[in-house]
C-alpha cells in the first residue's frame, strides 16, 4: 500500500467555504512539483550513500535549473559531463558545486571554474567573444594531477593566444589594445586565485550546512555524482530538467483543473511522493476507504517513522517492513523541511485530499 511502484490520482479539492484564485492553483500545482522531484532526489541520494558512494562526491549546484530552457543540448547525450571540450562549458554553467562534505577535487574545479568566469568576462567585454572552450578543457586535464597555479596558467595561456589570434586577423590591428587585454588577463591570475582559494575553501568547510541550505532553498535543484576515479560528474535529476521533466517516469501529471466550486485539481502521481501522500491521508484527513485493520496499525504515527519507511525501503512503501535501509541524518533533515512544504500545499483547512489507486475505489476525505 502506498508505494512508489504505484500510480494514484491524486485530487486536491478546496474547501467549500474557501475558493482558490488562477494563482493559488499555480502555486499549489508549483509547490506539489518542486516537493515531488526533491522526495525523488533525496530517495536517489540515500540509496547512493546506502550503495557505498561518499557523501563527498554528491553535490548540489548553486544555480536552480530554468523551466524557461529544455535543457536538450545539455543531455541529449547521456547525463554524464566527462571535463572534455564538447561538455566542459556544459559543466561550467551549472553553476559551483556544494558537496555534502569537504572535497578536495571539487574545490579544485570551483577554483577553475571561477578564473575561467572571470577572464571570459574580460575577452566578452572587450572582444565580444567567449574563450575557446578547448583551453578549459586542457586546464581540467591537469588540475587533478598538477597544482591549480599550473592550471590556471594553461587556460591563461590559451585565453592570451585566443587575443592575439583575434588581432591577427584585423587589416590593422590596434597593439596597444591587445597589449592592454593581455595584461588585463595576466593581472587576474593572481587575485583570482587568492580570492577563489579563501572563498571556495570556507565553502568546503562548511559544505554540510551549505548544502542543505542550497538544496531547501532553491525549488528546482541541480544535483549530481562525482566519479573521482574519472574526474567526471553525473546529474542524478537529469530527467526532471530534460524537455521540462516530460518524459520522467516520476514527475506529476496534470490530468485537469475543474473551477466551478469547489475547485479540483487531479494529478498523476508516482514514486515517494505517493507513500508521503499516503501518510499525510491518514494522518491529517478522517478517510473512508476499505482498509485492513492489521495495515492500519503499521502506518507510521510521526513524521520521523514515515521518512524512514518510505526513503529507507527499496519500493518507498510506506508500511513497516522488514526491507528497511538506514535514512542519512543529512537526508532526513531535508526530507523533514519538504514534508513541511507538502503539508502546507495539503492542509485541511484549505484543500480536501482525494487519492485513487489506478482502477480501484477512490480513498475519500471528509
Amino acid at each position: 500500500m502506498y508505494s512508489s511502484d504505484e500510480k494514484y490520482e491524486v485530487v486536491l479539492k478546496s474547501a467549500t467555504h474557501i475558493n482558490m484564485s488562477n494563482w493559488q492553483i499555480t502555486k499549489t500545482l508549483d509547490t506539489m512539483t518542486m516537493v515531488n522531484n526533491k522526495f525523488v532526489i533525496l530517495s536517489i541520494i540515500n540509496n547512493l550513500i546506502n550503495e557505498g558512494v561518499e557523501k563527498k562526491d554528491i553535490f548540489v549546484t548553486d544555480k536552480s535549473f530554468l523551466i524557461s530552457t529544455n535543457y536538450k543540448t545539455y543531455f541529449e547525450n547521456g547525463n554524464k559531463f566527462w571535463g572534455k571540450q564538447k561538455d566542459i562549458v556544459k559543466m561550467y554553467s551549472l553553476g559551483r558545486l556544494i558537496s555534502m562534505e569537504p572535497n578536495e577535487d571539487i574545490f579544485r574545479m570551483n577554483c577553475l571554474f571561477e578564473f575561467y568566469k572571470k577572464i571570459n568576462s574580460i575577452t566578452n567585454k572587450n572582444l565580444k567573444c567567449r574563450i575557446r572552450s578547448i583551453y578549459l578543457a586542457d586546464s581540467y586535464d591537469i588540475l587533478f594531477n598538477e597544482s591549480i597555479e599550473q592550471a590556471y596558467e594553461i587556460l591563461l595561456e590559451g585565453a592570451k593566444n585566443q587575443v592575439c589570434d583575434v588581432f591577427e586577423r584585423h587589416i590593422s590591428p590596434d597593439i596597444n589594445k591587445r597589449d592592454m587585454i593581455i595584461k588585463t588577463l595576466e593581472n587576474q591570475k593572481d587575485l583570482c586565485l587568492e580570492r577563489s582559494r579563501k572563498k571556495f575553501k570556507k565553502m568546503m568547510t562548511d559544505s554540510r550546512k551549505k548544502f542543505t541550505y542550497t538544496y531547501n532553498r532553491f525549488d528546482r535543484p541541480v544535483v549530481g555524482v562525482y566519479h573521482p576515479d574519472g574526474h567526471y560528474m553525473e546529474i542524478i535529476n537529469a530527467d526532471q530538467m530534460y524537455k521540462n521533466g516530460e518524459e520522467s517516469d516520476t514527475q506529476i501529471k496534470l490530468k485537469k483543473i475543474t473551477k466551478n466550486s469547489p475547485v479540483a485539481i487531479a494529478m498523476l502521481v508516482t514514486g515517494p511522493m505517493v507513500a508521503f501522500l499516503g501518510y499525510l491521508l491518514y494522518r491529517e484527513h478522517n478517510v473512508n476507504s476499505q482498509i485492513d485493520t492489521e495495515d492500519l496499525f503499521d502506518i507510521p504515527q510521526n513524521d520521523e517513522g514515515a521518512i524512514n519507511n518510505i526513503l529507507g525501503s527499496d519500493d518507498g512503501n510506506l508500511l513497516d517492513t522488514d526491507n528497511v535501509k538506514e535514512v542519512d541524518a543529512q537526508v532526513k533533515e531535508m526530507a523533514h523541511y519538504n514534508l513541511n512544504k507538502l503539508e502546507i500545499a495539503t492542509n485541511k483547512r484549505v484543500v480536501h485530499l482525494e487519492m485513487n489507486m489506478e482502477n480501484e475505489i477512490t480513498m475519500e476525505t471528509k
